[in-house]
């Protein structure tokens, strides 16, 4: 590289960093999920060749069923940061008969499993369910697994409650699955090899909202418990760690880009600055509809702010969740704007959840076309 062309590139990249010293903190924030575990796994091989040894990367298991769709019926009790759930899990097994299903299922509390083909045993420790068949399922035989548990999740799904110190008015839950963080929650195939549509149900006191992937079926009211039920069903094929849950007291803003239902979800505390960070949104999807040549994929995209969020943001399928810090007002705009955020986010919706790497090996095709 000769002289003149250094000169050149120092002086391009003091103007860039100059444009964008405003932007910085727009710039941390739309380090999303992959981002930073693609910080992570480059870390990790750095130190294996420095130490001589070869790069460790994350592969994911072989897949012994093929899941078809997942159900969650879950209830969370909020001052106890609990929750009570059922899992059903429909799969066919794959290449050969299947004796034994090892599911992903850390610090459940199992109670019950049944099955659509009878059960000889089944052992749960601290990271797995262990379901072992009286007689092997046939391969390519619908099946049919409805798992009983608890639990109190210490990853995965994240309360923010009065006990906890915070506003009673924006009590929420929330759920982070990337990269494998969803087994603390419901037990399952937790590695971005499977694909298959889902079902969320949620209970919860009246007042609140809970949100997850695809579209909403129903909303109603339990007349002996009071809880109201939101049933979401996505009826598309996405990964275990894009399956999402939010819920709580929420305030929210709505439009549509042609019939597709886009919204914005805060809580109540942050009201005021929920404008601002909506106003792209619409934007960004029709551009890059137009850009990609390919129609949004969902059935509606929400962005959803979760209160310490560790992230800038998270695509799930048609539900992205968003920092809150990411929010801002017409008095911040010249510090701060969502944007960077945004666009990112939204271009996920096609590149990481449409099309998704096969491991998290290859995770840099997620991020290198979002």
């Amino acid at each position: 590289m000769n002289r003149q062309l250094l000169v050149t590139l120092a002086v391009l990249g003091s103007q860039l960093l100059g444009t964008f010293a405003l932007r910085a903190n727009e710039a941390h924030l739309l380090q999303c999920g992959h981002c930073a575990m693609m910080a992570r796994l480059h870390a990790r091989q750095l130190a294996a060749a420095e130490q001589g040894k070869a790069p460790q990367n994350s592969y994911a298991p072989d897949r012994f069923v093929d899941v078809a769709h997942l159900k969650i019926d879950v209830t969370p009790n909020f001052k106890e940061r609990s929750l009570a759930a059922t899992a059903v899990l429909d799969f066919a097994p794959i290449a050969k008969p299947l004796k034994q299903w090892h599911l992903n299922a850390t610090g459940l509390d199992i109670r019950q499993v049944t099955s659509s083909h009878a059960i000889q045993a089944t052992q749960s420790t601290d990271t797995h369910l262990e379901i072992t068949f009286r007689d092997p399922i046939p391969t390519g035989e619908d099946a049919r697994v409805t798992i009983t548990y608890n639990a109190t999740p210490k990853k995965g799904l994240y309360f923010r409650t009065a006990e906890m110190g915070y506003p009673a008015s924006d009590t929420q839950l929330w759920t982070q699955g990337e990269p494998e963080d969803h087994q603390h929650w419901f037990p399952s195939h937790d590695y971005p090899n499977e694909k298959f549509t889902t079902e969320v149900i949620c209970r919860i006191p009246a007042g609140m909202e809970a949100l997850s992937n695809g579209r909403l079926l129903s909303q109603k009211k339990d007349k002996d418990t009071g809880l109201v039920a939101f049933h979401w069903f996505q009826d598309k094929v996405h990964v275990n760690y894009l399956v999402t849950l939010l819920a709580g007291y929420f305030v929210k803003m709505e439009d549509k880009h042609g019939e597709l239902p886009v919204a914005l979800y805060v809580p109540p505390s942050e009201k005021d600055q929920l404008a601002n960070t909506f106003r792209d949104t619409i934007k960004i999807l029709d551009y890059f509809e137009r850009e990609i040549g390919v129609p949004y994929p969902w059935d509606k995209y929400y962005n959803a702010c979760a209160i310490d969020y560790m992230w800038g943001g998270m695509e799930n399928t048609s539900l992205t969740t968003l920092t809150t810090r990411t929010l801002f007002t017409d008095a911040t705009e010249n510090l701060r704007s969502s944007r960077g955020l945004d666009a990112h986010e939204v271009a996920h919706q096609w590149f990481g959840d449409l099309v998704t790497c096969r491991d998290w090996s290859h995770l840099w095709l997620n991020e290198g076309f979002a």
